[in-house]
């Protein structure tokens, strides 16, 4: 018998599942799937799983336990999810944003002799999907729609600390059938080099112009992520023009600006020519030799450590809290509890206090909790069957940890996955439906 690699479909989008299997194979040789991509900045990804057959001399991903490799448990998605950079010593951020596809090597080899090679395609749209590049006065950003007749929800995807446009994430829900805007506020050109003191303004200008879009339908969503997901809370809770809102790994509070990619003591936000109250930084001088020795010894660094400190002078606290009962729109709240950026777990349960504590409290809101996960735990920074996040290296020789693991972070970003293109659903088909009864 010769082993035969059989990889279905061969083409598909990033959230398809991708079957993997092996026939043919001598039931008592060891056979093994290897699997590498390139992030966009050319960082080598790599995963493998080695299997016994089954007494047919198959082997199916989807249904087999690896006996050893980069996860352990049976998973069709398991080769992409459990990637990693295995020239950095505790793994690497895979970075994507664009919204080109990706390409993913698997190879087969049976007791370590290469016996044959495919390469998935990876999509994150295809036909049936228009992209045009957003330029009027300041507003820059990249939408994406369906081509098909007819008037569509719309949804802007607002990027974290990192800055820029999510693209890929914008040309994922356009598939879904919305109207999205990957919209940029910072580290993009033609808008403000740094975190400081956006005018919220700005994102109201964007929302106005999305609901008149010719192929948009008059609602509009919000998908923020980390620092985005703190301003679509902040949003939504100073406009009413939102038919929905998803805040992943969000803050409870305005948190101060960014300078050259790290926290600085400016303001975030403005509104009216007036900035918003923002949490200032307090470092306990432990909390600052922990970092630098792990700085030292090349050991991930947290910043979990530093919140709590800076959380505890409760006026200034009460002051930056953003009013998220005043929120009109449902809002879903996502948190991980291993989230080692900042505590998103406990910001989201003191929001879900506020909100429940409220006189008319929406019972349209979500509230999503995974122990287990970290920071990058769903979309748009965490895709279904791409590589899993939990450290960067951010140069110097420094490494990041954003908390839980692979396995838990892929898990969640699948749930999650589910749970966002249900909300956006439901929420936009109650607004149509309340539409319709008047």
């Amino acid at each position: 018998m010769t082993p035969s690699l059989q990889v279905t479909p061969l083409n598909s989008y990033i959230d398809e599942e991708v079957l993997i299997t092996v026939t043919g194979c001598p039931v008592n040789k060891e056979v093994t799937i290897q699997a590498t991509a390139f992030d966009e900045k050319e960082k080598e990804f790599c995963s493998h799983a080695s299997f016994r057959p089954n007494q047919n001399g198959i082997v199916d991903l989807s249904r087999q336990k690896p006996i050893a490799g980069t996860y352990d448990e049976a998973d069709s998605a398991g080769l992409f999810w459990s990637m990693k950079h295995l020239q950095s010593k505790w793994d690497d951020y895979f970075e994507k944003v664009k919204a080109d596809e990706v390409k993913i090597k698997i190879d087969l080899l049976v007791e370590g002799e290469k016996h044959e090679s495919v390469t998935v395609t990876r999509h994150f749209y295809k036909e049936g999907v228009t992209k045009e590049a957003i330029q009027f006065d300041e507003v820059r950003g990249t939408l994406f729609y369906p081509e098909s007749e007819g008037r569509f929800p719309a949804v802007i995807v607002l990027s974290g600390s990192d800055g820029g446009m999510q693209e890929h994430a914008a040309a994922l829900l356009a598939t879904k059938g919305y109207v999205t805007l990957a919209l940029s506020y910072f580290a993009g050109e033609g808008v403000p080099k740094d975190l400081e003191n956006i005018r919220l303004e700005y994102f109201e200008k964007a929302t106005m112009w999305l609901k008149e879009h010719r192929k948009a339908n008059g609602e509009v969503s919000l998908i923020g992520y980390s620092r985005g997901g703190e301003l679509v809370l902040l949003l939504g809770a100073t406009y009413d023009y939102y038919t929905s809102i998803i805040a992943g790994a969000p803050s409870a509070y305005v948190t101060a600006g960014m300078k050259n990619g790290i926290f600085a003591p400016v303001p975030a936000w403005s509104f009216n020519e007036d900035t918003f109250p923002y949490i200032k930084f307090k470092y306990k001088f432990s909390t600052m030799f922990h970092l630098l020795k792990n700085w030292i010894t090349r050991n991930p660094i947290s910043y979990l450590s530093i919140w709590g400190n800076s959380l505890k002078n409760e006026e200034a606290v009460k002051e930056a809290r953003i009013q998220v009962e005043n929120i009109k729109a449902p809002v879903m709240f996502i948190a991980g509890g291993d989230d080692q950026l900042w505590p998103s777990e406990r910001y989201v349960k003191i929001m879900e206090k506020h909100v429940r504590a409220a006189s008319d409290p929406s019972p349209q809101h979500r509230f999503l909790y995974y122990k287990n996960a970290g920071h990058f735990l769903s979309f748009p920074y965490s895709f279904v069957n791409l590589p899993a996040n939990v450290f960067m290296n951010t140069g110097g020789g420094m490494t990041m940890t954003f908390g839980g693991t692979k396995a838990a972070n892929a898990a969640a970003a699948k749930e999650t996955w589910g749970e966002i293109l249900e909300f956006l659903q439901v929420n936009t088909a109650l607004k149509k439906d309340e539409a319709i009864a008047k």
